[in-house]
Formats: C-alpha cells, structure tokens, sequence
C-alpha cells in the first residue's frame, strides 16, 4: 500500500518506516471487524458498574456464581493500593465508587475482616464514610436496608403527569438522566427493601443517626439549591400522608414510559438495570418479559476475560464501525473493498426512521416530529450508539455514520436515502443558540443539575463545542457556506466558547485536546481563514502543550481542575487527536505535526495497534469516564493517514 507520495515526505526521515506503520494498522483494524460486517470494541468504566450488577442479581434473588465470582476477582484485581478503587486508570481513589464494590463484595460473602475489604473500609472512614456517598450510592444502599430511604432525595411519581410544555417536565433532563428517573420513580413509589444479614456500621465515622445523611447546605442562603432542599423536605412530609391522589395513574404512566423504552432500547447501565429494580418494585416476575429482556441485554455486555468477568456500561459498534471505515479510507483502502461495503451495509440495516423517539418532544418541526416550515412531512433518519436504541439516536452517531457512508462506494440508490435522512435530522437539532448537543434540543435548563438528585452535575445534554464544530464540518460537506444562517450561529457559538489558553473545551472526550481538534476540523472545513487569531491561537496552545516524546496526553483531572491537566506520559488516541487538529489547521509540515507522527511509529506494537491503558472517553465530566478500546486502534491510522 505504499504510494509515491508518502515515500517522498521532504525532511521527513521516516518513509518506507511510515507506510509500514499504515500498513500493519490497516491489517489489524480488518482484523477485527466482525463477519456481519461491525466493528464492536470494549467499553471499560469503574468497577461500580460491576459491583451494580453483583447488587442486581442478590436483590432479584438470581445469583449466578459463575458471572459473580468473575465479577469479583476482575472488582479485586482493579483495587487500589490504599484500598480504593478509582473513577478511572491512574485516578484517585472514589468514595461512593469504594462503597459500591465494598457493600457488593460483602453481598458475595466476603468479611469485613479480610484484607481487601480492610483496606477499603480504611480508605471510606479516611474520606468521611458512609454518608459522603453520592445519591444513586445512597439509593442502592436503601434498596438493601443499609441506609433509610430518607436519606435519598425525594423522587415524586406524580412528576411524570407534568407535560412538556411546563418547562419542569422529564423531558428538561437529559435521555440518560431521564431514562434513569423514570424507572426509578417506580422504585421510590414504592421503597422496596430486601433485608441482608449484615450492616456496615464499621463505615460510619460516627454512629448512625438519620440527621447525618442531610444534604450538604448551599454557600447561598437565597439559591437554587436552598430552595430545591426546602421542597424536598416538603415532599417527605406529603409522603407521610395517607392520601395521594393521582398516585397511581402516575405509576402507571413511569411502567408505561419504562417498558415501551426498554421494547427498544440497549442503551446503558444503570439505566436498564433501574427498569428491572423499578418492575420488580411493582410486584412483577423475573420472569416478567420486559425483566428478562433487560437482563439479558445486561448481560450481553459481560466479557469474560480469563477467569474475570467485565461487565460493560454500554456497547459502542455504531461508533466503532464508521469510525474504523474512516479510518481505513484515509489509509488508504479503496471505497469498494468488501469490508467497507460490508460495513456500510450494516450500518444503513441500523439506521432508526421514521419513529418518534424523546428527541421530538423538543423538535417538532424536525423530520417526523411535525411538518417543515414549507409543509412538507420529512422522515426522520438518524444513528444511535448500540446495536438497538430506537428512542435514543444521537447527533454524534450520525455525524459520522454519513461521513462514512458518503465515502463507500454503494451504488447511489443504497446509499442516498439514509445519507439525506441523516443531514436534514441533524440539522434540525440545531439549538436556539446556535449549537448541538448529544441527543436533544434545547436541553438547557439549568435547574436540573441544583436539585438533590443531581448530586453528580450531569442532568443536562447541552450544546458543545466538539460536537458543534463536528456538524460544522459536515454541514460543509454538503454545500452549506460561512454564510448560511444555521452555519453563521454555529460559529458564533463555537467563537464565544475558546477558552483564555486558546482550547475548546470537549465534553464527549477526554477534554481540551479533543474539543479543539473537532473545532478546528470544523472550522477548516467551512472555510473559516487559517491565519485568523481564533486559530492561531489554538494552534499556539497545541503545540505548547505537546509532551516532549513528541505525543499528547491529558487527564480525566482536567473536567474538576476546569483547566488542562497533563498526563505524565502519552496517549496513541490524544496525540492522534492533536496530529489531527493541527493538520486541519494547516500545520502538516510543522515540526510538532512531524515528532506526534513520530511518537505514533515509534509506539505501535507488533499487532498494529497502539498501547492505551488511559481512560480518554468522558461519560459524565468529574464523575464517569471511559476507555474506550476502540480508540487506540483506528484514532492513530487515522491521523498517520491524514498525515
């Protein structure tokens, strides 16, 4: 695969080093795809997910001690020295992450007085103990009897009878939030406990009392905050009384919402494990379909790895896929080699059309949430991240499932349909401030994330910058100029959003460096002037942040430190971001471009991939993050094909 041009990089001493590079990743991307045609990489979060798993199967009554024993040798190999377990790879140690593994391996049988739990126990005591977990750790806890359910926030059922239009209505959360706190409306209606034959008075710092679990007072007496924990302790005195009307059509519709979403989604824990907890509440079977459907999803997501057990939090293949295609187009493969259409095959079988998933609430006017402003009904067509997730297709999905499908060579009548669907449903997700989110429109409201739920900040999908700047340069792609007004608002947001240093900041990876290499990818491909200030400037940051082994690596400490926080060493994915944004910059003879071209090479393995242990993926910023598998296989090609 090696072409005049690479072997002909000016003052470059790589050469033939560098297509052998490209080649080695290009055999061991195809590798990997799978026969009916996706790629599927490992998601890798805590061992909180793990340790939910452990506490689903004991509260349902259905252990399996095969998944089990694998669950807890993976839960052990991953503590920490000080007895912790952390967030993500090389993180500090986690409180509620800690209590959620310790509280499971004690379900397992495991005692308090052997040495790992010792440990663990020391680390939570060290922290505050028990009552500085956050609320879901809470809530799985009082699911148990381990802590009263008034230690949790109140979750009103009744909420669910409140209409979009009110402003305060479910659909002001984010789909993973929301999908969340409707199963577990069910679940606080009821407040089902199942007895253990143990306690964990050895994690209070103190002995237990209920005034100890009272959330922690806001620095303003006149706030947000003080208000939402004066309504909760309101709505605890309500629940003391003996009648509450409308109770139980409410219930009714959370079973509705929960059931019809988990028919058609895939989507993550804890969501769907909270739909099995919120159905058995209400008195259902394990042999309840809607149950073993869940489960079973659930379970499809463990790996067994030896004799350890992983349990993922989500499955990535609708990501992964036309990620990889991209990838191995810019390497170089041709636009009909059988696993790229193969793959994009399988990717125009996963396209969701023509269903009204939460996205319309907001979108009305979008394809197939109402008719365009000329009056014509326009269907829908868009991408979700999993095999299955009808309610939840997403903006960043689809965005890169029509770059690909854009470059395969199918014949155009395969292809076209769900490429137009695609461009016209994105853009129809464009919020009023001139940028996109994940999965909604218009997902701002910013009471959500002050109520005593939202203890973890993430209740909200608003507009960003990476993906903002991703649409930018799709909507380039496709005729739309600087000028265009949906283009012109687009920019406007991206311009207000550069941080002093010169960065981006990214919300769905793992942080600066990934904003500003969507934004400046974007930006180059509109049309927007190279040598202007906005650029150099964040040029200027790039490369003053670029290690001196010639990578990049950033820390998942850069979301709380809200400032960029460096790894001690590099990452294939981040440097291949950075490569990237530079190169799209117009810096793809610098000096920097050249040593992360070199830092790829010299750190590819033997197989072809790169070595990653670092978490670079962001769930929630400061409080869940990911390794994605994927990344250190197609990020690098990438970049060395751009290159």
């Amino acid at each position: 695969m090696s072409t005049p041009q690479t072997a002909k990089l000016a003052g470059f001493p790589l050469g033939s080093t560098l297509d052998q590079c490209r080649d080695r990743g290009v055999a061991n991307l195809l590798s990997h795809q799978s026969s009916e045609g996706y790629w599927w990489y490992t998601l890798e979060a805590n061992e909180s997910i793990g340790a939910g798993f452990i506490q689903l199967m004991h509260f349902l009554d259905e252990v399996n001690p095969e998944i089990e024993n694998g669950l807890v040798r993976r839960m052990l190999s991953q503590q920490r020295a000080d007895g912790s377990w952390s967030l993500f790879y090389g993180g500090p140690g986690d409180l509620s992450v800690t209590v959620e593994c310790y509280f499971a391996l004690r379900l397992t049988g495991l005692s308090p007085l052997e040495e790992p739990l010792n440990r663990a126990k020391n680390f939570i005591l060290s922290q505050g103990g028990l009552t500085k977990a956050r609320v879901f750790t809470r809530i799985h806890l009082a699911l148990f009897g381990i802590v009263p359910w008034s230690s949790c926030p109140s979750m009103p059922v009744w909420f669910m009878l409140l209409p979009p239009w009110c402003g305060v209505s479910i659909y002001e959360f984010s789909t993973w939030a929301r999908a969340s706190i409707v199963p577990l409306f069910l679940l606080d209606s009821v407040r089902p406990v199942k007895p253990v034959p143990f306690d964990l008075s050895e994690l209070f710092v103190e002995p237990p009392d209920r005034g100890q679990f009272a959330f922690p007072r806001p620095k303003k007496l006149l706030s947000l905050q003080s208000l939402f924990l004066a309504l909760d302790r309101v709505l605890k005195l309500i629940e003391r009384l003996p009648w509450h009307p409308g109770r139980e059509h409410a219930v009714r519709r959370a079973e509705e919402w929960t059931r019809s979403h988990l028919a058609r989604t895939e989507d993550i824990y804890p969501a769907m494990a909270y739909g099995i907890l919120g159905l058995k509440a209400l008195g259902y079977s394990n042999d309840d379909p809607t149950i073993r459907k869940a489960l079973g999803g659930l379970k499809s997501f463990q790996q067994k790895e030896g004799e350890t057990v992983h349990q993922q939090c989500c499955i990535s293949p609708n990501w992964d896929t036309p990620w990889a295609g991209m990838a191995l187009f810019d390497a170089g493969v041709p636009a009909d080699h059988p696993s790229l259409l193969k793959a994009a095959r399988y990717m125009i079988s996963k396209e969701v059309r023509d269903f009204r998933g939460d996205w319309a609430v907001k979108n009305r006017r979008g394809p197939a949430g109402g008719r365009s402003p000329a009056g014509d009904r326009r269907p829908a067509g868009g991408w979700s991240f999993e095999f299955e997730n009808d309610f939840f297709p997403d903006i960043d999905d689809t965005i890169e499932t029509v770059h690909f499908l854009r470059r395969a060579a199918l014949p155009p009548e395969e292809k076209q349909g769900p490429i137009a669907r695609g461009v016209a449903w994105t853009l129809s997700m464009q919020s009023f401030n001139g940028g996109w989110a994940a999965f909604d429109k218009n997902n701002v409201s910013g009471w959500v994330n002050k109520i005593p739920f939202a203890d973890h900040g993430a209740c909200l999908d608003p507009p960003t910058p990476d993906i903002t700047g991703r649409m930018i340069e799709l909507l380039a792609l496709f005729g739309h100029k600087k000028e265009n007004w949906a283009i012109a608002k687009a920019i406007r947001f991206i311009e207000d959003r550069q941080e002093k240093c010169g960065a981006w900041r990214g919300r769905w990876g793992v942080n600066y460096l990934y904003g500003t290499w969507c934004v400046l990818q974007g930006l180059q491909a509109i049309g927007y002037p190279m040598r202007d200030p906005t650029i150099r400037h964040a040029i200027r940051w790039m490369e003053d942040v670029q290690n001196k082994d010639g990578g990049w690596g950033e820390s998942c400490l850069s979301d709380a430190a809200n400032r960029f926080t460096p790894l001690d060493e590099s990452t294939a994915s981040q440097t291949a971001w950075a490569v990237l944004g530079l190169i799209a910059a117009g810096e793809r003879d610098s000096l920097s471009v050249r040593r992360g071209i070199d830092w790829l090479v010299r750190n590819q393995n033997e197989e072809g991939g790169w070595d990653e242990p670092y978490f670079t993926g962001t769930g929630f910023p400061g409080h869940f993050y990911i390794r994605y598998h994927g990344y250190r296989y197609y990020f690098p090609l990438l970049a060395i094909g751009k290159f």
